[in-house]
């Protein structure tokens, strides 16, 4: 990101310094130049990016001008959904979120990520799973992930890194073993960013009763 325009951080896209105009020119020139846009997309994605255990990377502003600064530029690459808004009761949320075909070419210019959690995620994400014909064998999935469980109590998405599968593939997993009682889930991450989600969901062996 060497030579890119002067960002102001912690306003979640990055907005350029100085008026109106200065920003009129950058997203000007972000249209037109790559580098520049994916500069911009990279920082908004450090700052505010939400990178999700099944592939989907989004940003979320309650700035209506934040928000649609960020997606002109994403969208004249091509790289983002048309813009969505949730009605709260005191607030309303803009979410821009990036297209799955785009991510890996967007990590080409904004990788690796400077925080190494953010980074695995991302990586994770644009992995290919496992399917077809190197499919594990039934049961087998299963097997591991009691294994990993054994020894310590472990949420979604380390679960998920630890055997290279999805986090809805480990979901379904985890949900069949508990229906056969051999695990339970034992908490929430509290570091977790998205401690209201599913992958921060911690899950625990149940030892058999003697």
């Amino acid at each position: 990101m060497q030579g890119c325009p002067s960002l102001v951080k912690g306003q979640g896209l990055g907005v350029p310094k100085g008026n109106v105009d200065k920003m009129n020119r950058i997203l000007e020139l972000a249209k037109e130049n790559k580098a520049v846009a994916m500069a911009i997309i990279a920082q908004a994605i450090i700052d505010e990016g939400a990178i999700g255990a099944d592939g989907t990377i989004t940003i979320n502003y309650t700035s209506r001008k934040n928000a649609v600064y960020l997606w002109k530029i994403a969208n004249a690459w091509d790289l983002v959904h048309p813009i969505r808004k949730k009605k709260y009761i005191n607030h309303t949320t803009w979410y821009v979120s990036f297209r799955a075909e785009k991510r890996e070419e967007i990590y080409k210019f904004v990788g690796p990520l400077p925080d190494l959690r953010h980074d695995r995620m991302f990586r994770h994400i644009l992995r290919r799973y496992n399917g077809g014909p190197h499919k594990a064998r039934n049961g087998e999935t299963q097997r591991k992930t009691l294994d990993l469980l054994k020894n310590k109590p472990m949420t979604v998405r380390d679960i998920s890194y630890a055997l290279d599968i999805s986090a809805s593939t480990t979901r379904k997993h985890l949900i069949n073993l508990r229906k056969d009682k051999k695990i339970f889930v034992f908490g929430y991450n509290k570091k977790s960013p998205n401690k209201n989600q599913r992958t921060a969901q911690i899950w625990a062996f149940s030892k058999p009763l003697h």
